[in-house]
């Protein structure tokens, strides 16, 4: 659909959004912009006049038109239930997003509504006075980050630093240049000098770097804060009065450069190192916490709005604003899960509305290596924007939406979660990491053969036809669906085959196998075209650096193959008397002994627990 807009600054950036349907020219829909309290679209009389509270509006009013307008006269309004919606990006898993895909992908949320972009950078934006702050981790230059601001800032999107002021800084702590900055594990040595100086240098350069005064600082899963070097020189103190002093002194240096903070709420409301989230906390310890720092709750765990509901009111002890984190499931793997996605986010949603809740985030987490786009998710980003606007539920209307926003059917793109799938059943609760454990459990280790069924190779040849299929109707997204459906190939044949093989050698069935041998030795063919297809997709949206990763684990893969046939070749042909690593009994991994715990709802989603038992630090 085609719109004239006399605003210069609009219709250049709405000559970026051909993708979604949204043509400029003289000789489009005379579109009038007002600014205004509301947000409402009416076309008549061949003239369009959107109202909006943000520009961001405008971007998503365009979208919509072009969408829904069948002819006659049109008009909607709508009302916001959030003050701000982000999409948070998870910048630090190795996969840091170009700075060019970033404003791409900008673009997408601006259709869809949101108003705000977080990077999460534990160490990926350079720091002058730390060299190796970012060393060899594609760390954002200053350049690139002005770029990228500029580049959302077209489109009405706030692009938000989200950085970290006390733990997550993993991988600085393998860097002799940083020693003496931490307390413990990851966790920073709070009340230190040296300390506030790398903060304040970390500040310092976002504040120069972005536009925006709103600054995330993480402070989140800290804890064994004070339990490492700060015990042995201060001796035991409450982790609230240390995290209290700490948020004091980060808060004052935000202060300084003129910043507003966030940070997660985890480390106020967690009660043991077990749980995520505790029981009541007494007023007078909430009281204690600093003011002047929005505390965010993050929760993407749960189902039930009533859950959501009670979190939020326990969370109301405290004085500080209060938003909320959601989820846009990417951290189990190369394989979204979008379906549980949808049933989490709505319940706290939902809870977020009725409470009032002004902040509304929705976090891309990238765990143990950044494999997800976060273009995968694509489905799940929509119907969160959409339950901003009131508009629940995935019927007609939300396809006919999302097809515009991806030129991919929705039920062809929801494909894209099945490599995640164990079942035939359709449940949400089902949520599960199998794309990424049944990769790399090890064929004659086994160790997570203990959850999975024999006949799941079956289903995942189903996965590949299906994904295949949808592969046909991708467009644009073919690169995404072409990663998943090799790795549903490659699953076909390894899903239960270490279970297969360990069947037929305890049964000394030399026919089933020399017939294994033969699927060993074609699955790294398989594997191949599978890392193959998988890098291009890396290249096409990531900086290089964080890939080598990949190289590892997927070589490492085939080296196993290429060994698991070897040792069966080896005992067929009577060269060895047995293959000893099948010759051990396997143990339940989910610690049960001999009784195997066989769970759709199974999300281990660490390498290293997923190949091995054996040192490997």
């Amino acid at each position: 659909m085609k719109f004239c807009i006399l605003d210069e600054s609009v219709a250049k950036a709405a000559e970026g959004l051909a993708v979604f349907g949204v043509e400029t020219g003289a000789d489009g829909i005379r579109t009038e912009l007002i600014r205004s309290d509301e947000f409402s679209v009416k076309l008549s009389e061949g003239v369009l006049a959107i109202r909006y509270r943000k520009r961001v509006q405008i971007f998503l009013a365009l979208k919509t038109v072009a969408d829904e307008y069948r002819g006659g006269d049109y008009a909607f309004s709508r009302t916001a239930a959030f003050e701000n919606l982000t999409y948070m990006l998870d910048c630090s898993r190795n996969a840091v997003m170009k700075s060019g895909e970033v404003i791409e992908f900008a673009k997408y949320l601006a259709v869809m509504g949101y108003d705000s972009l977080g990077l999460y950078m534990e160490d990926t934006f350079a720091v002058p006075e730390y060299p190796y702050f970012g060393y060899l981790r594609n760390a954002y230059t200053k350049g690139e980050i002005a770029d990228m601001v500029a580049g959302c800032e077209l489109y009405g999107i706030e692009l938000v630093p989200y950085i970290q002021a006390l733990a997550h800084f993993n991988s600085l702590t393998r860097h002799y240049a940083m020693d003496g900055l931490f307390d413990t594990a990851d966790i920073l040595m709070v009340g230190e000098e040296r300390t506030y100086e790398f903060l304040e240098a970390l500040i310092k350069t976002v504040s120069e770097c972005f536009k925006t005064r709103s600054v995330h600082l993480g402070m989140d899963e800290a804890y064994m804060l004070g339990r490492g070097k700060y015990l042995d020189k201060h001796g035991h103190r409450a982790r609230f009065e240390i995290m209290n002093e700490h948020l004091a002194r980060v808060l004052k240096i935000c202060e300084k450069y003129g910043l507003r903070p966030m940070i997660w709420s985890d480390m106020y409301f967690a009660q043991v190192v077990e749980t995520q989230y505790g029981g009541e906390i007494a007023e007078e310890v909430a009281a204690g916490v600093p003011a002047g720092v929005e505390l965010i709750y993050w929760d993407y765990y749960h189902t039930s709005e009533p859950y959501y509901a009670s979190m939020i009111q326990k969370h109301r002890v405290f004085k500080n604003p209060l938003g909320f984190a959601a989820g846009a499931w990417k951290w189990l793997g190369f394989t979204p899960d979008n379906r549980y996605s949808f049933a989490s986010n709505e319940a706290s949603a939902r809870a977020c509305i009725a409470a009032g809740i002004p902040r509304y985030i929705v976090t891309g987490w990238g765990d143990n290596g950044g494999e997800c786009s976060p273009y995968a998710t694509l489905p799940a980003l929509l119907h969160c924007a959409r339950m901003n606007y009131g508009l629940f539920g995935l019927g007609e209307d939300f396809e006919n939406s999302f097809l515009g926003l991806s030129g991919m059917p929705f039920d062809a793109f929801m494909t894209i979660d099945l490599n995640n799938r164990v079942t035939e059943r359709d449940d949400p609760e089902e949520k599960n990491s199998a794309n990424k454990y049944l990769l790399y459990n090890d064929v004659l280790l086994g160790t997570l053969d203990t959850t999975v069924e024999e006949g799941l190779g079956g289903l995942y040849l189903r996965h590949a036809y299906a994904l295949q299929g949808a592969l046909k109707q991708a467009g644009r997204f073919s690169y995404l669906f072409e990663t998943q459906a090799w790795l549903a190939r490659v699953l076909a044949s390894k899903a239960d085959l270490g279970i297969r093989l360990r069947k037929a050698y305890a049964a000394r069935d030399n026919e089933a196998l020399s017939k294994l041998l033969i699927e060993l030795r074609q699955l790294p063919s398989r594997i191949e075209k599978f890392y193959r297809a998988f890098r291009a997709q890396w290249e096409k949206e990531n900086k290089p650096l964080g890939f080598d990763v990949q190289d590892i684990r997927i070589g490492a893969l085939k080296q196993r193959v290429y060994v698991a046939a070897e040792k069966l070749a080896s005992f067929l042909e009577g060269r060895a008397e047995c293959v000893p690593e099948l010759e051990e009994r396997l143990l339940d991994h989910m610690g049960h002994g001999e009784e195997f715990e066989v769970d759709p709802d199974q999300c281990e989603w660490r390498w290293r627990r997923m190949t091995s038992v054996n040192v490997n630090e």
